[in-house]
């Protein structure tokens, strides 16, 4: 998601990271190219906030409030100073990282339960 405002370019960022084993999306406001938060995890409402001092010396409240429920495009109201700029959905990079996740660790969860006797009759060993 992205937006303008008064010059700058107000981003969020979504991505599915290894930091919680590809099984929750990590999200990142940016500023420019400025990092200004990131947070993620397994939560339902993540909140990105930020406080921006402009040229002229005013401070500005940025907030990027998230419903992410399975991190499949997450709802997100980007607002400064209470204010709401923006209502989106933010596109989250490497969708097939948690399935990929998940197909290995059932197939381990399965390999362990059949036992080595019953995979060995299966593999030409």
């Amino acid at each position: 998601m992205e937006v303008q405002w008064k010059e700058h370019t107000l981003r969020v960022t979504g991505n599915w990271t290894a930091r919680w084993l590809f099984l929750a999306p990590e999200y990142q406001l940016w500023l420019d190219d400025e990092l200004l938060d990131s947070s993620g995890g397994p939560r339902l409402h993540p909140v990105l906030e930020a406080i921006y001092e402009d040229e002229d010396g005013d401070r500005h409240h940025i907030a990027a409030e998230l419903v992410s429920i399975v991190g499949f495009k997450p709802r997100c109201d980007l607002s400064i100073e209470g204010d709401i700029l923006e209502s989106q959905k933010v596109r989250v990079d490497n969708f097939l990282n948690p399935f990929l996740m998940l197909a290995i660790i059932i197939s381990t969860a399965i390999m362990l339960y059949v036992g080595p006797d019953v995979v060995s009759e299966f593999l030409p060993v």
